[in-house]
């Protein structure tokens, strides 16, 4: 029997209250029934950690720029390179090949910070 969004939200609102000084997440039911439905196996699994590795790299990256961390952001360049060679060697390793091209995922950098940053 389907659960109405309204009463999602009543009961979401419920449970809520019980928690007054926490921080409490929670899917949308609707967005949680049409992801369930799918599930990865083999090597369509791995390639989707692979790119979900990818993009924490990636936002590593961004993190360390921000913080101007040099070291850090060299550090996640080398692992992203490698991350990215493992993205290519699974996606062509698929049968049947993805509708989806891959595209280019490679970034150039230069090896100082400020250097990458402003063009220097």
């Amino acid at each position: 029997m389907p659960i109405s969004q309204s009463k999602v939200d009543a009961l979401v609102i419920e449970k809520l209250s019980q928690f007054e000084d926490t921080i409490c997440c929670y899917l949308d039911a609707e967005v949680s029934r049409r992801t369930s439905r799918f599930v990865l196996s083999g090597e369509r699994l791995l390639v989707a950690e692979a790119l979900q590795l990818l993009m924490r790299l990636d936002q590593e990256l961004k993190e360390a720029r921000a913080d101007w961390n040099q070291d850090r952001f060299r550090r996640v360049m080398r692992a992203r390179a490698k991350a990215v060679s493992r993205v290519r060697r699974r996606w062509s390793s698929l049968n049947p090949a993805p509708a989806i091209a891959l595209g280019k995922l490679c970034r150039h950098y230069h090896a100082n910070l400020a250097g990458y940053l402003y063009g220097g």
